[in-house]
């Protein structure tokens, strides 16, 4: 578990089922955050099996009420190469009763802190869709640096989006 002043960060169990398909059920997490489309609590209790299997992804909870109130992980980028193995890339959502605050900013920096020091990663990427500019000057301000951007639709008819790259260097995060 990662903790900061404010909130702990916890492996996604079954009994978080419910929340999952309540974002799920949310065209507004899909259009932003890409997140996947759960018809019902069966699908959503398989959406948390995977979650539960990967060993960085983490439900956000305050600290005062143990609400869970985001997701946040970061996930391999490949296994083919020793460089790749030292990268990771960041996802996260968060629910948006809960907007404003500063939670997400904190999540993230706990992560990143965990990401550089404990698991020694040299670079940790973001990707969003191009019209989530929220998300973009977020990560921005978290000192993280575009990179370029990819168009799915040239890979796959089924991906009919664009995702804009973002890089922050373990370097650059020690400077911060």
């Amino acid at each position: 578990m990662l903790e900061t002043k404010r909130l702990y960060l916890r492996r996604v169990q079954l009994t978080d089922a419910p929340l999952l398909l309540r974002w799920g059920q949310s065209t507004y997490y899909h259009r932003t955050a890409g997140f996947e489309t759960y018809s019902d609590l069966a699908a959503a209790k398989v959406g948390c099996q995977q979650y539960a299997a990967r060993p960085n992804s983490y439900l956000i909870c305050l600290r005062r009420n143990h609400r869970a109130i985001g997701l946040v992980e970061l996930y391999e980028r490949g296994m083919a190469t020793a460089e790749l193995r030292q990268t990771s890339e960041l996802g996260f959502l968060l629910d948006q009763a809960f907007s404003g605050h500063g939670y997400m900013t904190e999540a993230i920096q706990r992560v990143l802190k965990f990401a550089f020091r404990q698991m020694q990663q040299t670079e940790v990427w973001a990707g969003t869709f191009t019209s989530n500019v929220k998300s973009q000057s977020f990560l921005t301000r978290l000192g993280f640096h575009y990179q370029y951007c990819v168009d799915y639709s040239q890979l796959s008819a089924q991906l009919a989006f664009q995702e804009k790259y973002y890089l922050l260097k373990r370097h650059d995060w020690l400077k911060l």
